[in-house]
């Protein structure tokens, strides 16, 4: 038996194979087979997860309904963009047939195929709404598609080269002999050198997770054996790191198989059957996003374990007291930053063992460590000489936000998904502003506008009306946080929230406030200018009353006119009122808008 690294441990030949299962055929009526394809697809989906059942229709809501940061945020949990719902529509068909271009265009470049060949995709093309979503469709090349967890699988795949901040802290080092595989009698090459990071492989690996912990654990420089070909040791911190891999030759796809199964990573030697087959371009994309969702739910196991799970309590006095104490973690800890939160509530500060290369995922802790301040000082190298054998000393570094929001921040940068509850959104879409993640901030933006009266979190306004739907915060607070943080949806959202209950919110000197706060909003506001706030109330108001043709709107006031050949109904009555009682309140507050 070969062994693969110079320590001599031997290593099991062979893995377990899947187990048995009995498949059982039941007579079924004869069915077309998009319809025998949407039927499997719901019942193999309710079985093993009717998350992700719930998770499809809201994608099919969002793509009818055109919401693109919902639509982002659905996607980004790995739904299947291609699957059916009971009426046999996919998500790009429903988006294509109510004409949102964008939403289109996202689901393309996310794996979302229009396929002419196919009943799918002729109704896709024949349904869509405008020409320019049908010449998207026609156009758009399936090799253009990308995975839906780039980002993710993005910065993974970068800490191989990245150089600033340095974030290895364990080097695997081919041997010096030839490899008697591939050249046998040839002289010594130079030894190569492989950067890697111990999270990562222990995320990844259950092997390399327990000889880190174990034999490893004080070692900086691995050696592989002579017997291990470094071609295919590369192709396995490929994979780990989630890099697209390819396979020159038989000989090395059987070289790595034998590596991976001696590494323990079935999922390896399958992407290595994979690569083998002549399968379309398709079916490869797919099995490269299958790889993807198994990397996010290896991190996601990893981060409730060793971050999350091994956050440390300390009681606020104590730590404040002695902070030298508390800035220790076990030894075989792959940490390299502890991450300070203090919960005011409990008066304890909590730390949580992280890794500097993915907190730099948020460019905040990029710039603090690669900055000249002292944050930046600390390398991976810098706290060896204070590893003792069964603890070892970090650098502590604090973040501004409650226990529950650092966990959602955390799961996030770890594994670029996250479900965050309506409760707390305001509060991670501040902090995500203040660490400079964008796309949190948007999944914060899209939790904190989707409560449902069914939810106890959220809160009904009493003085709203009881046909109102409760808000997770005040729907002033959330205005002024779309303004803070520059999230239009928000702006969006309190803008129709007033229209829809306008009478509610007309007479409350809190209303005349924000309309106050638009207005000097403008930088050298002329009298004319208009108001963003009442423009966008305006128009959800127009929508709201149905009125559609400005041709039957006075120019001037924005009134639908009334004429001898034309009498206004009751809809365009009550726009009218409403109006009255928006230039009522500028009038009241000396503003022309």
């Amino acid at each position: 038996m070969d062994q693969e690294f110079a320590e001599g441990v031997e290593l099991e030949d062979g893995f377990v194979p899947f187990p048995q299962v009995e498949v059982i055929v039941e007579d079924l009526p004869l069915e077309s087979k998009h319809k025998l394809i949407s039927r499997l697809w719901r019942e193999e989906a309710v079985r093993t997860n009717p998350i992700d059942v719930t998770r499809f229709h809201e994608l099919c809501e969002a793509c009818r309904a055109g919401d693109l940061e919902q639509v982002d945020n659905i996607v980004s949990f790995g739904v299947d963009v291609n699957a059916i719902d009971e009426f046999d529509y996919t998500p790009l068909i429903l988006a294509s047939l109510c004409g949102h271009e964008e939403v289109v265009k996202y689901l393309l470049e996310h794996g979302a195929v229009c396929d002419r060949d196919t009943f799918q995709g002729e109704r896709c093309l024949y349904g869509a709404l405008t020409e320019n979503i049908r010449s998207l469709l026609l156009k758009f090349d399936i090799s253009k598609a990308v995975d839906a967890i780039q980002p993710f699988a993005a910065h993974i795949a970068s800490l191989l080269t990245k150089v600033e901040p340095a974030s290895s802290d364990v080097i695997f080092s081919s041997s010096t002999k030839p490899s008697p595989a591939t050249s046998t009698g040839s002289s010594p090459s130079e030894p190569r050198q492989f950067h890697l990071h111990r999270f990562i492989l222990s995320a990844r690996s259950t092997y390399f997770r327990e000889n880190l912990a174990g034999r490893w654990r004080s070692k900086k420089l691995v050696k592989l054996s002579s017997s291990m070909d470094p071609r295919a040791f590369d192709i396995v911190v490929k994979y780990l790191y989630s890099i697209d891999i390819t396979i020159g030759s038989v000989e090395l796809s059987e070289r790595t198989a034998q590596v991976a199964r001696k590494l323990d990573l079935p999922d390896l030697i399958s992407t290595l059957e994979n690569l083998k087959a002549e399968e379309s371009f398709r079916r490869k994309r797919e099995h490269r996003q299958e790889d993807m969702r198994r990397a996010q739910a290896d991190f996601e196991r990893f981060v409730q374990k060793d971050v999350i799970g091994a956050r440390m309590e300390v009681r606020k006095d104590d730590f404040l007291a002695n902070k030298e104490e508390y800035c220790t973690v076990p030894s075989d800890s792959t940490a390299d930053i502890l991450l300070s939160v203090e919960d005011e509530d409990e008066h304890v500060i909590v730390l949580y063992p992280t890794h500097r290369a993915m907190l730099i995922r948020s460019e905040y802790y990029m710039t603090m460590f690669t900055s000249f301040f002292a944050e930046g000082a600390y390398s991976v190298s810098s706290f060896d000489d204070q590893d003792d054998g069964t603890k070892k000393r970090l650098p502590i570094v604090p973040l501004s936000a409650s226990r529950a929001v650092a966990e959602i921040v955390l799961s996030y940068l770890y594994m670029d998904r996250v479900d965050i509850p309506g409760a707390i959104a305001l509060d991670v879409l501040y902090t995500a502003d203040l660490l400079l993640i964008d796309k949190l901030k948007s999944l914060a933006s899209v939790a904190l506008t989707n409560s449902t009266s069914e939810d106890g979190d959220a809160i009904a306004d009493p003085t709203v009306g009881k046909h109102a739907t409760p808000l997770y915060a005040n729907i002033y607070d959330i205005l002024r946080a779309g303004w803070a943080t520059r999230m239009d949806r928000l702006e969006r959202f309190a803008a129709k929230y007033f229209a829809d209950n306008l009478a509610h919110f007309i007479v409350q000197d809190e209303f005349a406030d924000v309309v106050l706060e638009s207005a000097h909003r403008i930088r050298s506001r002329e009298e004319t200018d208009t108001i963003e706030l009442i423009d966008d109330i305006r128009f959800y108001l127009a929508q709201k009353y149905g009125i559609l043709f400005e041709d039957d709107m006075d120019p001037v006031t924005g009134k639908v006119q009334e004429g001898p050949w034309r009498k206004i109904t009751n809809y365009e009555r009550q726009y009218n009122a409403e109006l009255d009682l928006i230039d009522g309140l500028l009038e009241r507050l000396d503003l022309d808008a």
